[in-house]
C-alpha cells in the first residue's frame, strides 16, 4: 500500500487559492505542536513567512486590476512561493513517513491514493445565514462525499443583479463555517465547489444575503 503524504506541487491552483492555503500552511508550521514535530522545516519558517506575505500582498494589489508591472511581480513572487512549497512538502513527507496525523498538522493538502475515491459532486443543500455578531456570515451545506476540502467564493451582489466575486477562502468543513469582514446592508453572494484528488466539482449555484 502506497504511503500517505502531502502534495508537493501547487502550481494548478488559482492566486486565490494559492494565497488561502499558504496562510493556512504559514499558521500551521508555526504552531508550537506542528514545530515539535517538524523542528528543522526546510525552508525554515523565518524564509517561509516573508515569501507568503509577499505573494499575499503582491496578489492583493494585481487583482485590483493591477498594472502589467504589478502583476508581472506577482507572478514572479508566486514561483517563488511554489518552488518553496515544494520543497517544505518533501521535506514534510519525509519526516512524516506516511503517519497521516503528521500530515494534516502541517496545513498541506494531501494526496488521495488512487483508485480510492472519484470526482466530487455539486456541493447542495447551501444556506447563508446571518452570524452572531454584526459583521459575519454562517455558512452550511450537505457534506460531499471523499472530499478534502471545499473553495468558498464570496462575492457582492451588484444592483444590475450581476455579482462581483471578490475573495475565496478553503475550508475542510460542510457545517458552521464563519464569513467575516462583512459590510452590514451589503447583499452578498456565496458559492461553493468541492475538491478532492479526482478534481474538482463544478460551482453551485450562487446563494444570496443582506448581512445585517
Amino acid at each position: 500500500m502506497r504511503k500517505e503524504k502531502v502534495i508537493s506541487s501547487y502550481a494548478g491552483l488559482s492566486d486565490y487559492e494559492l494565497s488561502t492555503l499558504a496562510g493556512r500552511i504559514l499558521k500551521a508550521m508555526k504552531e508550537p505542536s506542528t514545530q515539535a514535530n517538524f523542528p528543522k522545516p526546510n525552508p525554515e519558517i523565518t524564509v517561509l513567512e516573508p515569501l507568503v506575505n509577499d505573494y499575499i500582498t503582491k496578489h492583493e494589489i494585481a487583482s485590483r486590476r493591477g498594472s502589467a508591472l504589478e502583476i508581472s511581480q506577482k507572478n514572479e513572487s508566486r514561483e517563488a512561493l511554489l518552488n518553496a512549497l515544494r520543497t517544505l512538502a518533501h521535506y514534510v513527507n519525509e519526516i512524516a513517513n506516511g503517519q497521516l496525523s503528521l500530515l494534516l498538522s502541517t496545513g498541506m493538502m494531501l494526496a488521495i491514493q488512487p483508485g480510492t475515491v472519484q470526482a466530487p459532486t455539486t456541493v447542495e443543500q447551501v444556506q447563508l445565514r446571518d452570524g452572531r455578531i454584526s459583521g459575519q456570515l454562517r455558512l452550511d451545506f450537505k457534506a460531499v462525499k471523499g472530499v478534502w476540502e471545499y473553495e468558498v467564493a464570496l462575492g457582492i451582489m451588484e444592483a444590475n443583479g450581476e455579482i462581483n466575486w471578490d475573495r475565496t477562502v478553503l475550508t475542510t468543513s460542510s457545517r458552521s463555517n464563519v464569513l467575516t469582514e462583512i459590510e452590514p446592508g451589503i447583499r452578498y453572494a456565496v458559492r461553493v465547489r468541492a475538491r478532492n484528488g479526482k478534481g474538482t466539482s463544478d460551482w453551485c449555484e450562487p446563494v444570496t444575503l443582506i448581512a445585517r
